[in-house]
This record gives structure tokens, sequence and C-alpha cells, in this order.
């Protein structure tokens, strides 16, 4: 994901250039621009992920330049950098899809934190929107097929997919209505399908996976049990550690002290 920077000042930009962390946000291309025609022909030359743009530009409004970025690139996410006094233009900011603002003058851990969020937010989107295609395809291939049922390699397809994003989102709250939604298929024929393949219910393989996980995170002794807990699902450390302690046979703890994977039950 690319991310530009429209400010016409130069100190402030060496400033967040030098300021924030940008390995942490893992960028593909940081680009700068300091005035809005030199920003307009950064996206003809580059897919732009996130704008973060100033209020006032030698050659015009960047609320202007949203307008235009709204228009031409509606899915790139517009922010503004604002000084307290205008503060009203950044109500119109959010009235044109800006996702957020930073004031100046600018603190640049606040603006990294910004720019995760938004980046956090924008990978999700992207990763939805990937698997709601794929169960629309999915879809049509299976109401094509109503004379013959979906063929054992294409259910395959279907649950990789699902363990996937299982995967992906085991410290998240996860449901099988919330993930058939995202598929486009029903939580009953979810839950049928991925027992006939898998061998297991959803609900039993999610807690496999995050046991799985919270075993590995423990070996790796780099974070704490509640922090463990927590990148596993659970908010309750109670319940974590009763669940843990049914499929090691040992508490969290004990099993970090002795370095073993202990009986499974």
């Amino acid at each position: 994901m690319n991310l530009l920077i429209v400010e016409d000042e130069k100190e402030i930009l060496n400033g967040i250039m030098a300021g924030v962390c940008w390995e942490a946000l893992g960028f593909d291309a940081v680009c700068q621009a300091t005035s809005l025609e030199m920003a307009a022909r950064q996206f003809d030359l580059m897919r732009i992920g996130i704008v973060l743009c100033d209020i006032e530009l030698p050659d015009g409004s960047g609320l202007d330049f949203l307008e235009w970025v709204k228009e031409k690139h509606p899915r790139t996410v517009s922010m503004i950098m604002t000084c307290h006094e205008e503060f009203t233009y950044a109500k119109r900011a959010v009235s044109l899809g800006c996702r957020d603002f930073i004031v100046k003058p600018i603190i640049y851990g606040q603006l990294e934190e910004k720019l995760l969020n938004i980046r956090q937010e924008i990978d999700e989107t992207r990763e939805n929107d990937r698997y709601q295609a794929f169960g629309r395809e999915w879809m049509k291939q299976m109401s094509g097929e109503q004379e013959n049922p979906l063929s054992t390699a294409n259910k395959k397809e279907l649950i990789g997919q699902v363990k996937s994003y299982i995967t992906a989102h085991l410290k998240e709250e996860l449901r099988v209505e919330q993930m058939a939604k995202l598929f486009c298929i029903s939580p009953d024929y979810l839950s049928k399908v991925f027992k006939r393949e898998e061998g297991i219910g959803i609900g039993d393989y999610i807690l496999e996976e995050r046991m799985f996980l919270a075993g590995e995170l423990m070996k790796a002794g780099q974070a704490s049990v509640s922090r463990i807990a927590y990148e596993c699902g659970y908010d309750n450390y109670s319940y974590f550690t009763k669940v843990f302690k049914k499929k090691y046979g040992m508490t969290p703890r004990e099993f970090m002290q002795s370095g073993e994977k202990g009986s499974e039950t």
C-alpha cells in the first residue's frame, strides 16, 4: 500500500518523514508532494491507498483536492492536517469522506497510530471484499450445478478459504453466522460442509487452532500469559486457563515453566 503526503512546508514534511517509524507501518512507498499539481501527478504514477493532505496549499485548497480524490479515486482513504483555528474546515473534510485528521503541531506518535488504524481498516476491508467476491463466484458455480451438487474440489476450495480467514482472525470473535454471511452462504450449510470435509465441527476447529497458537506463543516465551490469551481470542483469563488445561493437561504457567507440551485430553 502506498501513502501520499501533500504538504508545502518543507520543515513540516521533513519532520514527518523523520519522526514517524515508517518501518512499523509497512507502506510500500511513502510519496511526497508540495503542491496539488504534484499530488495529482502522483495518482497517475501509482495506486495511492492513503493521502495525508494539508488544508492550505500554494495552488489551492486541500479540501477541494480531497473532493477530486473522492470523485476520481474513491477507494483512496483521505486524512487531513489542520491547525486548531481551522477546525471548521475539518468538519467539511469529514463530509467529503475524510477518515481522520491530525492537528498541527504534529505529534508523530499520534500520527503513526492514526495511520496504522486506517491501514488496518483498509486491509480488513480489502480482505472482506476478497472473501465476498469468492463467495459470490462460488454461489454462481453452485447455482449452475443444481443437478450435480458442488464438486469435492470446489468444496475443498471453500473450506480452505474459511480456514484461512479463521487463522487470520483468531483473536477476534468468530461466529459461524458472521463467516457464512461473509462467504454468501447459510450458516447451516457452512457448518455441514466444514464438518464433512474436515471431520470436525467448525467451533472445535477454531478451538484447536487457538490452543495450537497459544502453545506456540508460550514456547516462544516472548509474551505474558494474559497477552497470549488476548492474541488467541480470550478476554476472560480464567476461561482461557480452563480451556488450555483441558487441552494440554496443565495450566498455562505450568506449561511455560515446564517447556514441554504435556499431555492432551
